[in-house]
């Protein structure tokens, strides 16, 4: 995927709301269009230090996405497609599942879908859609 380049006036705004540790950094990257890892690398560019999220447990976490574990959809997943790998590219070394309606607590079998952490991160920017990969994988 092809870095984004923030412009200045977003990246004072990114600053600003960044030092806000309420916004967790899934919020920034929405917001901004861009990766956890171009946010951080221009946090490291200005100087400013990372956050802090070892040693707060809970909702005290900036990591904390409502208590529930994405083991079990993976797992149930994998059970359902009868295979660990990304149904796009087929890598099979590590593996993330998303939730097409965005709620971790569904997990019927048309909802589920295993991808590489690369097409991963496109989907949640919205550069691949579940109609697209319905229709390579038709």
């Amino acid at each position: 995927m092809p870095k984004r380049k923030l412009t200045d006036k977003q990246i004072t705004k990114l600053l600003k709301l960044y030092k806000n540790s309420i916004i967790p950094m899934d919020k920034l990257c929405k917001i901004f269009k861009v990766s956890d890892d171009t946010i951080l690398r221009e946090m490291k560019r200005k100087g400013i230090q990372r956050r802090v999220t070892v040693g707060f447990c809970g909702e005290e976490n900036s990591n904390w996405r409502g208590g529930y574990s994405l083991h079990f959809a993976k797992n149930l997943a994998i059970r359902i497609l009868k295979k660990n790998e990304c149904v796009i590219c087929g890598y099979k070394i590590s593996t993330d599942v998303h939730h097409w309606d965005g709620n971790k607590k569904n997990n019927n079998s048309n909802n589920l879908v295993l991808l590489c952490p690369n097409h991963h991160r496109e989907v949640h920017l919205g550069l691949i859609t579940k109609e697209n990969i319905i229709k390579n994988n038709s």
